[in-house]
């Protein structure tokens, strides 16, 4: 069950995912031992499921695109079970809205067109709707 020290514990990991448990602990007012136990709890229940560096890849010669799709219902467990299962492609979310579905890619700048094209052959996805990123802002 989530209470509100789970809740502070996740904002202080959005805040800085290397923040370490005894820092937390300090900032909360509260034991280690709890940070700890809270934290593997959140794992357990897939509430955090990962952490991830932030990357400025622009700064490192490649792309990032944030990719909206149109999937036909009929083939839309197969399609992001296809769309998951590329290399480049960091992150798919199930959405609702202007899209079905949407992934981050991240790719080699001269390769970024061709793995779209890659998306688009993807069986079930009607329309593929990319948006580069330019820059990261927050």
């Amino acid at each position: 069950m989530i209470n509100i020290i789970d809740k502070k514990i996740i904002d202080l990991l959005n805040k800085n995912g290397r923040m370490s448990a005894m820092d937390m602990a300090k900032t909360l007012n509260v034991s280690k031992g709890t940070v700890r136990n809270r934290l593997i709890g959140l794992y357990k229940e897939n509430i955090i499921f990962g952490y991830n560096a932030r990357v400025r890849y622009k700064m490192l010669g490649m792309d990032e695109a944030i990719v909206g799709f149109e999937i036909s219902p009929e083939f839309y467990t197969k399609a992001l079970a296809a769309i998951k299962a590329l290399d480049f492609v960091k992150e798919v979310y199930r959405t609702s809205g202007d899209h079905s579905a949407m992934a981050r890619i991240v790719s080699d700048a001269d390769e970024i067109d061709m793995h779209i094209e890659s998306l688009e052959s993807i069986e079930g996805i009607k329309k593929v709707y990319p948006s580069f990123i330019q820059e990261i802002i927050k």
